[in-house]
């Protein structure tokens, strides 16, 4: 652009003709120019007063704005110390038009009074102008003296590019010198200005985002500079290792990390040293608020540096033992039974629940032990702990131990690198609950019965005892005191465990709870079908009753679930029930000489014959000539039974 292709003086006498509603030749005035005055004349009779906003208003702007003008700032002075002799003004506004700061000599600045802070220069207060017209522009304009709308800025040139924060436009860098001063690079100098603020913008957005994840996580990071020393760390690791407060945290960053992380020096060369990452190595830090195990992870920075995480392997265990195990889910409110026995064994579980006491709970397979011991956990100090379930019984004894205690790195054959913590170290914190104890092998008794006195554990192919603190429940269906005395459960190991013992008895001993336990699962079961009618006759309840249930409270919920679910119609009858179960109802005293396997044959007979009369719902000549049987033979063998010809008539099919 220059005087020539826009002379002053004609530019002036279009303005003025523009002003009076005169028709001009708009080929003279560039389109945005044009489009500006438009703007200009139709707000001249309601144009804002110029002034500036109160102290308060521009304090408050200053504030709302302070990233925009710490960017923008140290651009200008440098700017300006290569233009001062041009008698320039530059000038930084926000979105709204207002003037936060400007660079310039004092006289200069005096003339522009619509550049000074805390005025507003929007086209509404100023008419066309760099600054006013760029908010509407949103691109690098040039406004030539008669250019602009009113008189004020007559003289001058104003050159201006808007500033971005991402896609937002914030503010307008604005360069303003006399008219007669201008030139051509100026445009190119202020666009690069603007595009440099937008950029520091954008690198400060990044860096809030970048410091926002760190602060995230729940792992402590330090950034090494080139030569080993804290360049940043986030708060966690202020945290973790800082016992002095905020004000002995600030002084971490710049510090040697070897004074952090007093590593055995062999330890922390290998970390620092080495040119691939180092993920979760387990070390003791020794710090002034006390001892510490982190896992501690190493990745090198291409050209210098590294960055280092620490990790609580407490945590770590605590994350790990809720993967691998749903956890307790049972409280004592979750077990039912009102008979003298097991009101006995709720008792003594409640007041072992009150203690860390390692409990020994014993009974039959199908009693309900883990149960009790879920319910010990979880009225307990340790409710918000792990619950970590080992099964003595289901682990290869060549993997025993390992399992239980962990491994160090290259313990063995195909052993993970960094090694493994064990089950016990899973649940520090929380209770561990042995189950099947009785099946534990003698070598690995010893490695227990060492944890439950010294509340340590070693791994296996290590040599460092590690505290834990949890708390012990085992429980077997075995008689340990029979096993000592065979030699294949050590005696120290059996006294260590049995120092209070909860014996849950099996379900013929607590006839009583047997109607309550049928009406419990029957109504689980149905509620899951979506059959909430279903019920028992008296009949059912009694069959129930008499049985012997030598799989206990297991052996009833498996077969409630298979009654509810062949029964044919809401009302569940001995027919529904499995023949080994009605079989008690009419036993007679076994004869000498009576076999399993007569008991056995006999009630494959009865279950035959019962499917039979289901499929021919009560057709006892149809069943009778498809079992190949007399139908008076048939009817004898019901009638044995204890059932009546009527209760398969009267069933309808399931629809």
């Amino acid at each position: 652009m220059s005087n020539e292709r826009y002379p002053h003086d004609r530019l002036l006498e279009l303005r003025e003709a523009f002003k009076q509603n005169l028709p001009i030749d708009t080929s003279l005035i560039r389109p945005f120019i044009l489009a500006s005055w438009q703007r200009c004349r139709l707000s001249s009779t309601h144009r804002k007063a110029k002034g500036p906003i109160s102290a308060e208003m521009l304090a408050s702007a200053l504030i709302r704005n302070r990233e925009l003008l710490e960017s923008a700032v140290p651009f200008m002075e440098k700017l300006f110390s290569s233009i001062s002799a041009a008698h320039s003004v530059i000038g930084l506004s926000d979105s709204t038009g207002l003037i936060l700061h400007t660079v310039g000599h004092e006289e200069d600045i005096k003339a522009l009074p619509v550049f000074q802070r805390g005025f507003f220069a929007t086209e509404e207060h100023s008419g066309t102008n760099g600054i006013g017209t760029g908010l509407i522009e949103k691109r690098p304009i040039e406004i030539i003296g008669a250019e602009h709308y009113y008189g004020d800025a007559l003289g001058w040139y104003c050159c201006s590019a808007p500033i971005f924060n991402e896609n937002d436009l914030v503010g307008i860098f604005n360069i303003s010198t006399r008219a007669q001063n201008h030139h051509y690079h100026t445009i190119g100098l202020v666009e690069a200005a603007a595009y440099s603020v937008s950029e520091q913008l954008r690198l400060r957005l990044l860096l809030k985002e970048q410091n926002a994840m760190l602060e995230f996580l729940d792992e402590g990071v330090l950034i090494l500079d080139s030569g080993n020393k804290v360049r940043a760390l986030n708060e966690k690791a202020r945290s973790m290792l800082s016992p002095g407060g905020s004000s002995a945290q600030n002084r971490l960053t710049g510090l040697p990390v070897h004074e952090l992380l007093p590593l055995e020096k062999s330890d922390l060369t290998d970390v620092l040293s080495a040119q691939h990452r180092i993920n979760d190595r387990e070390v003791t830090l020794r710090l002034p608020n006390g001892v510490f195990q982190y896992a501690i992870s190493c990745s090198p920075i291409e050209n210098g540096g590294a960055i280092i995480t620490l990790r609580s392997v407490k945590r770590m265990r605590e994350y790990a033992a809720r993967m691998m195990s749903q956890g307790a889910v049972y409280s004592f409110e979750n077990i039912v039974g009102e008979s003298t026995a097991i009101r006995e064994v709720l008792r003594l579980a409640r007041k072992a629940s009150q203690s860390n006491i390692t409990t020994l709970i014993l009974g039959e397979s199908g009693t309900g032990k883990e149960l009790f011991a879920q319910a010990i956990h979880n009225a307990s100090s340790r409710k918000n702990g792990p619950f970590v379930v080992v099964n003595c019984g289901s682990i290869p004894r060549t993997l025993l131990e390992s399992e239980l205690f962990g491994y160090e790195d290259g313990a063995f054959t195909g052993a993970r690198k960094q090694g493994k913590p064990g089950k016990f170290e899973l649940a520090d914190g929380g209770t561990v609950f042995l189950d099947e104890i009785g099946e534990l092998p003698l070598d690995a008794q010893a490695s227990l019965l060492r944890l439950l006195q010294e509340n340590e554990v070693v791994r296996v192919g290590g040599t460092t005892a590690k505290h834990i603190d949890i708390r012990v429940v085992a429980a077997t269906n075995r008689n340990l005191e029979e096993a000592v005395g065979q030699q294949t459960f050590r005696n120290d190991l059996y006294y260590r465990l049995n120092v209070l013992s909860i014996t849950i008895p099996p379900l013929r001993d607590r006839k009583t709870d047997i109607r309550l336990l049928s009406n419990f699962f029957l109504e689980k079961f149905s509620h899951a079908l979506g059959r909430t009618d279903a019920r028992f006759t008296e009949e059912v309840l009694e069959a129930l009753t008499l049985y012997d249930w030598p799989g206990n409270v297991r052996e009833l919920e498996n077969v409630i679930e298979r009654t509810i679910n062949i029964a044919s119609s809401a009302l569940i009858q001995l027919s529904d029930l499995p023949a080994h179960i009605l079989k008690y109802r009419t036993q007679e005293p076994a004869l000498p000489g009576h076999t399993v396997r007569s008991s056995v044959l006999k009630t494959q007979e009865m279950e035959t014959i019962m499917e039979m009369l289901r499929e021919t719902q009560g057709n006892f000549r149809l069943a009778a000539s498809k079992l190949g049987i007399a139908r008076c033979v048939l009817y004898r063998k019901v009638k044995q039974m204890g059932m009546t010809p009527g209760m398969w008539r009267s069933k309808k099919a399931i629809m």
